[in-house]
């Protein structure tokens, strides 16, 4: 592969992930290219799920939508539509076949070999350093578009909801994978907490799917709190998330959008690894108690994980405390 000439880089193609947390995880890489390659027009390849998070960015030129479950024929197609398009550079961050079918003057390698434990993040961006030793990661935040429309949802939601005197605590219980949820009474004793002691508001988020697990937090509450699943586009859910004073998350999308935020976040996690996956911003605490969970400790195990049931709101509210010493 010949080395990189910048003025040489007019269309770039991003290959990306396809979960929203994974998504975000890329951000970094599209901050640096955006703003070292002004001029460059920049497209991106997503999964169906995170297409809302770039397709009305005006600093990308395309949102491409991948789904890996369509038919071989529509694969095919989508690959000769990429191939017309003549990009100067690829960077797949997915190593997947694409470049291969579709060519280009310049790509990411195909090799990684990068330790497993790697963050993901910085995975991406050694990954992008195989092809552009960038000097220094991005100083503007352009992957997240929150448009002035969105900015005044969120301000229209809360001036109708909370009382805006107080601090903004934003909670995510949901995931995809139900090991990753921390459970609903322990979720339901640390808020009533929080707001005693802190008299903040409360704010649920996560998608459509995560309302009936905020309702079911919610009625074991003793004090009153807001629901906000299913009411946010993402762009609308990062503006809320710059407005908290800290976000309490499982680990799910939502915990990855306030890190490329920047936002305090308190993570908990279970199955998965916070070395990896752990939040990544300057303000962050996670929080894991998996020593005695038998499918932690053996993957091969049948036994099912029981990690987030070990974590009791005592241990959160520890967490909290230690996180909260940091801050001040």
């Amino acid at each position: 592969m010949p080395r990189l000439n910048p003025s040489k880089i007019q269309k770039i193609l991003v290959i990306s992930l396809s979960n929203i947390g994974d998504v975000i995880l890329t951000f970094p890489v599209l901050d640096i290219l955006r703003e070292d390659f002004p001029r460059a027009k920049i497209s991106v390849v997503v999964g169906p799920k995170a297409e809302s998070l770039l397709k009305d960015n005006p600093h990308f030129e395309q949102t491409l939508v991948f789904n890996k479950r369509q038919f071989f024929l529509k694969h095919m197609r989508f690959m000769w539509q990429l191939r017309k398009e003549y990009f100067d550079l690829i960077v797949d961050l997915r190593n997947t076949a694409i470049p291969f079918f579709i060519g280009c003057r310049y790509r990411t390698s195909f090799f990684d070999h990068q330790r497993s434990s790697v963050h993901m993040r910085l995975r991406h961006l050694n990954r992008l350093k195989t092809i552009y030793p960038f000097a220094s990661e991005a100083k503007r935040k352009y992957s997240l578009f929150i448009s002035d429309k969105d900015s005044q949802v969120v301000r229209d939601l809360l001036a109708q909801e909370v009382d805006q005197n107080k601090s903004l605590i934003v909670l995510a219980p949901g995931a995809a994978n139900s090991d990753k949820r921390w459970t609903e009474k322990g979720y339901a004793q640390v808020c009533d907490y929080l707001i005693k002691t802190k008299g903040g508001n409360i704010i649920f988020v996560g998608d459509e799917q995560d309302k009936q697990i905020v309702q079911n937090i919610q009625k074991g509450m003793a004090l009153p709190s807001v629901n906000f699943c299913g009411r946010l586009t993402l762009p609308q859910l990062g503006g809320l998330l710059k407005k908290a004073s800290l976000v309490i998350s499982n680990d799910s999308a939502p915990m990855h959008l306030a890190s490329y935020l920047n936002c305090p976040v308190l993570a908990i996690f279970g199955p998965s690894d916070p070395e990896k996956y752990g939040p990544w911003g300057e303000h962050n605490y996670y929080f894991r108690k998996n020593q005695n969970c038998l499918k932690c400790q053996n993957e091969k195990s049948t036994a099912r994980h029981t990690c987030m049931e070990a974590v009791k709101s005592e241990d959160v509210l520890g967490a909290f405390n230690e996180f909260y010493k940091k801050r001040v």
